[in-house]
C-alpha cells in the first residue's frame, strides 16, 4: 500500500483480484476543486476495454473508507464516458441519486430483517462488537486472499476470562425418585444444592445467598425439609370415579386453559366422548392423563396428592417411541407434561422435556405459517396457540433457571387471534374478526409480547455482569410501553370473569417480576460496595417500586378473594418471594433507612399472605417461615440501631461488613462476595456471573446446605451496623 498526492487530495491504493480474472485497478477520478456534485469514478483495468463505475455517492473526504472496502484509489483526469458499465450493467451518468436511494432502502430492509429474525440482539451493540474486534484483529500479511468459512454469530457471547467458581460435576442431578420434595419446581428452599442442576444468572439461588451475606444468620434448622410425596399409597388412575375425572377436566379448562390455551376444549371433550376420533399415533393416553394431572393439581385447595396417579399413568406412555414420532398432539402432551413437572418439583426433568417438545415443534414446522387450501383456518389457529404457549413456557423456564434465551430466528407464525374456543370450528373457511373484549387467548397474546422483552433482558443479563445503565433504562421503558399498550380490560381495577381474572393477575405479576430481574443487579451492586440505597431515581428505584407494586397487587388480590386453589397459590407464592426478598435484603442491610418501615410492612403483608396460601401449597409455608425469621432478626437489629448513642449517624451508614465465613471454613475467600473484586464476581456464586447472578427469586431461592456445622453457630452476628 502506498500514497499518491494530486490536486490537494491524498489517496491510498491497494489491489484486489478481479472476480472475472486478472487484476483490477479501481481509480477515483475527480477535480482538484471538488464540489459536492462533481463526479467520482472507479476505473476497472481489465483485459480488454476499460469500463467505469460511478461512485458519486461516496465521500471523497473519507478515503480510508475506500481502502477498508478493498478499492484501489488514485487520481485520474478522465471524464465519465456515459457508457454502459460492464462491471454492473448499469448506465453511468454524471449523478446517480438512485444509487443513494438503493442503499438507503437496503439499509432499512436489513434493519427490519434484523429486528424480525434477531429480536434479542441489539444491532448497535453488535456493530460495536464487530468494530472493536476488527481493531484488535491481527493483520493478515499473506498475499493470497482466502475466503473464510467461519461465520461470526453475534447471538453468541464473546469468550471472556471468567470461569465458573465450582466443579463441573456439581451440576449433575437426579430427579428420578418420584417427587422427592427436597427440591422444588421454583428452584428455592432446596436442602441439597447438587440436586438443582446448573442454575445460572437468573436462577433464584443467589437471592438467599446474598441475603445470608448481610447482618443476619439463618440456620438451616429453621426450615423444615418437607417429606416425600411418595410416602402414601394413591388410588390408581383407572380406579377414579367418572365424577372425579370430570371435575379434574373442568378444573383444567377453568383454571389452566385460559392462561395457556394449548388445547381446543370442544375438540378435546369430543374425543373423550367418542364424537371425534382420538389420535392414532399413541399420544392420546399421554395427553389425556396429563390434562387430568394438571387439572387435579391446579384445582386442589388442600395440598393433596390427587394428581399423582394421573401423572404416573401418563408417564407410562412417555417412552422412547416419542422420539421416533412427531405430531401436534404429541407436542401438546409433552409441553403440558413439562409444565406439570415444574409445578411438581422436577424443574430439570421439565426443562429437558420441554426441550424435546420444542425440537419436535420445529420438526413438524409449528413455527411457520402455511397457506395451502388443505390447511384449514382452524388447524392453523390451534398451531399458533400451541407454538406461542410453548414459547412462553420455554422462555420462562430459561429465565427461571438462568439458562440462555430461546431464539425466534426463522419463526414467522402469527400470534393467535383474540377469540374464544367456541368462536372457531373445524369446518370454517375463514376465522372471524377478533373480539374487542377479553378471551381465553388474550393473556397468551400479552404474555408472548412480554416474553420477547424478557428474552432481551435475559441476553443483557447473561452478557454483562450488571446491565448497562442505558440498556436497562431502555428495557424498563419497553416494559412500561408494554403495560401502556395492554387492553383496558387488563387494568388492575377492572374485574373480569373468574376464569379470566387469574390469568390477568399472573400476567401483571409476571411484569413486576421482570422489572425486578432487570434492575436488581444495580441494588446488589450498591449493597456490595457498601453504598447507601438511593431510592430517588434510576434502576434501584425501579426495582424497589416493582417489588412494592408486586406485593401490594398480590396481597390486595388475595384479600379480596376466598379462592386458594393451588393454581393461584403456586404463582402467588412464586412472585411474592421475588418481591419480598428484595425488600428483605434492603431491610436487613439498612434497617434505619427512611424506607425501612415500608419494607417491614410489605414483608409482614407477604408473611400473612403466604400463611393463607399454605393450606393449598406447602411451599408457601416454607417461604413464610424464612421471611418470618428475617422479620424477627431484622427487628433485633432495629432495636440495636435505636439504642445506638448516635442514631442519626447510623441512619446514613450501611452495615460495617457484608459477609462472614462459617465457623471452621477452610477457605474464607470462598465465602467473601468481594474477595476477588466486584468487577469479577461475588465468589459466593459461579465466578464470571457476578451481579447478574443476583437475580430472580421468581425462579426461586434456594436454602442450600451452605454452612458446615450451621446448627452450632452462635446467633450473635459480628456484622452489626455501625
Amino acid at each position: 500500500m502506498y500514497t499518491l498526492s494530486a490536486g490537494g487530495g491524498i489517496y491510498e491504493e491497494i489491489w484486489r483480484l478481479n472476480p472475472k480474472g486478472g487484476r483490477i485497478s479501481i481509480k477515483m477520478s475527480t477535480k482538484p476543486d471538488l464540489q459536492a456534485n462533481d463526479v467520482i469514478q472507479f476505473e476497472y483495468e481489465m483485459s480488454g476495454d476499460k469500463v467505469y463505475w460511478d461512485v458519486s455517492c461516496a465521500d471523497l473526504h473519507q478515503p480510508s473508507e475506500f481502502t477498508k472496502r478493498g478499492f484501489s484509489v488514485q487520481p485520474s483526469s478522465k471524464d465519465c464516458p456515459s457508457i454502459s458499465c460492464a462491471a454492473g450493467d448499469e448506465q453511468c451518468s454524471q449523478v446517480h441519486p438512485w444509487r443513494l436511494q438503493e442503499y438507503e432502502q437496503l439499509r432499512q430492509d436489513m434493519e427490519k430483517a434484523w429486528r424480525t429474525y434477531l429480536p434479542t440482539v441489539d444491532l448497535q451493540e453488535a456493530l460495536r462488537t464487530v468494530r472493536e474486534s476488527r481493531q484488535v484483529a491481527p493483520v493478515n500479511t499473506s498475499q493470497d486472499t482466502k475466503l473464510s468459512t467461519e461465520v461470526e454469530h453475534h447471538t453468541e457471547q464473546l469468550p471472556t476470562h471468567f470461569t465458573e467458581h465450582s466443579n463441573a460435576e456439581d451440576y449433575e442431578f437426579d430427579e428420578s425418585q418420584d417427587f422427592d420434595n427436597s427440591i422444588d419446581g421454583m428452584g428455592f428452599l432446596t436442602a441439597d444444592p447438587h440436586k438443582a442442576g446448573y442454575t445460572g444468572p437468573q436462577s433464584g439461588i443467589a437471592a438467599l445467598k446474598f441475603l445470608q451475606s448481610l447482618p443476619l444468620y439463618l440456620p438451616l434448622n429453621s426450615v423444615n425439609t418437607p417429606s416425600s410425596l411418595d410416602e402414601d399409597d394413591f388410588p390408581a388412575a383407572r380406579s377414579q370415579s367418572m365424577a372425579t375425572v370430570n371435575r379434574y377436566i373442568d378444573d383444567y379448562f377453568a383454571l389452566y386453559h385460559p392462561a395457556y390455551p394449548i388445547l381446543h376444549e370442544g375438540t378435546f371433550r369430543a374425543r373423550i366422548s367418542g364424537a371425534l376420533a382420538k389420535p392414532r399415533d399413541g399420544s392420546w393416553p399421554l395427553l389425556y392423563n396429563t390434562v387430568l394431572a394438571i387439572g387435579a393439581f391446579v384445582g386442589d385447595s388442600n395440598a393433596t396428592k390427587c394428581d399423582i396417579p394421573f401423572y404416573k399413568e401418563a408417564r407410562r406412555h412417555l417412552t422412547m417411541d416419542v422420539l421416533e414420532k412427531g405430531s401436534l398432539s404429541y407436542v401438546q402432551a409433552i409441553v403440558i407434561m413439562a409444565n406439570y413437572l415444574q409445578k411438581r418439583n422436577k424443574p430439570n426433568a421439565g426443562f429437558i422435556l420441554i426441550g424435546i417438545g420444542f425440537s419436535m415443534a420445529l420438526a413438524i414446522g409449528l413455527h411457520r405459517e402455511f397457506g395451502m387450501p388443505s390447511t384449514s383456518p382452524f388447524t392453523m389457529e390451534i398451531r399458533r396457540r400451541v407454538w406461542w404457549t410453548l414459547f412462553v413456557f420455554v422462555s420462562g423456564a430459561q429465565l427461571t433457571l438462568g439458562r440462555p434465551a430461546v431464539s425466534l430466528v426463522g419463526v414467522n407464525i402469527r400470534l393467535p387471534a383474540n377469540l374464544d374456543d367456541q368462536d372457531i370450528a373445524v369446518d370454517m373457511e375463514h376465522l372471524p374478526e377478533c373480539k374487542p373484549g377479553p378471551t381465553i387467548t388474550s393473556a397468551l397474546i400479552a404474555q408472548v409480547k412480554l416474553a420477547k422483552i424478557a428474552n432481551a433482558v435475559q441476553v443483557e443479563l447473561l452478557t454483562h455482569h450488571v446491565p448497562r445503565y442505558e440498556k436497562a433504562v431502555k428495557l424498563e421503558e419497553s416494559i412500561g410501553n408494554w403495560w401502556k399498550d395492554l387492553p383496558a380490560y387488563f387494568n388492575q381495577d377492572v374485574n373480569l370473569e373468574p376464569h379470566l381474572e387469574l390469568p390477568k393477575r399472573v400476567l401483571l405479576w409476571r411484569s413486576f417480576h421482570l422489572r425486578i430481574v432487570l434492575n436488581r443487579p444495580f441494588l446488589f451492586e450498591a449493597i456490595a460496595t457498601r453504598s447507601a440505597i438511593s431510592t430517588s431515581e434510576g434502576p434501584i428505584k425501579s426495582c424497589l417500586a416493582a417489588a412494592d407494586e408486586c406485593v401490594t397487587s398480590i396481597c390486595g388480590f388475595l384479600n379480596h378473594t376466598d379462592s386458594r386453589k393451588r393454581g393461584l397459590a403456586w404463582y402467588a407464592t412464586y412472585w411474592l418471594i421475588t418481591a419480598s426478598f428484595v425488600q428483605a435484603t434492603c431491610y436487613i442491610y439498612s434497617p434505619t433507612h427512611t424506607m425501612s418501615p415500608s419494607w417491614k410492612g410489605h414483608l409482614q403483608q407477604a408473611v400473612d399472605c403466604l400463611e393463607s396460601l399454605g393450606s393449598s401449597h406447602d411451599m408457601a409455608f416454607r417461604a413464610r417461615n424464612v421471611l418470618q425469621k428475617l422479620l424477627e432478626q431484622g427487628h433485633a437489629v432495629d432495636l440495636t440501631q435505636n439504642n445506638s448513642p448516635n442514631p442519626t449517624t447510623a441512619l446514613s451508614r450501611p452495615s460495617r461488613a457484608l459477609w462472614a465465613p462459617p465457623p471452621g471454613a477452610q477457605n474464607q475467600a470462598i465465602y467473601n462476595p468481594l474477595s476477588m473484586g466486584l468487577e469479577d464476581s461475588f465468589t459466593w456464586y459461579p465466578q464470571g456471573m457476578s451481579n447478574a447472578e443476583l437475580l430472580d427469586a421468581a425462579g426461586g431461592f434456594m436454602i442450600q446446605n451452605f454452612f458446615e456445622g450451621s446448627e452450632g453457630h452462635s446467633g450473635t452476628s459480628p456484622w452489626m451496623p455501625m
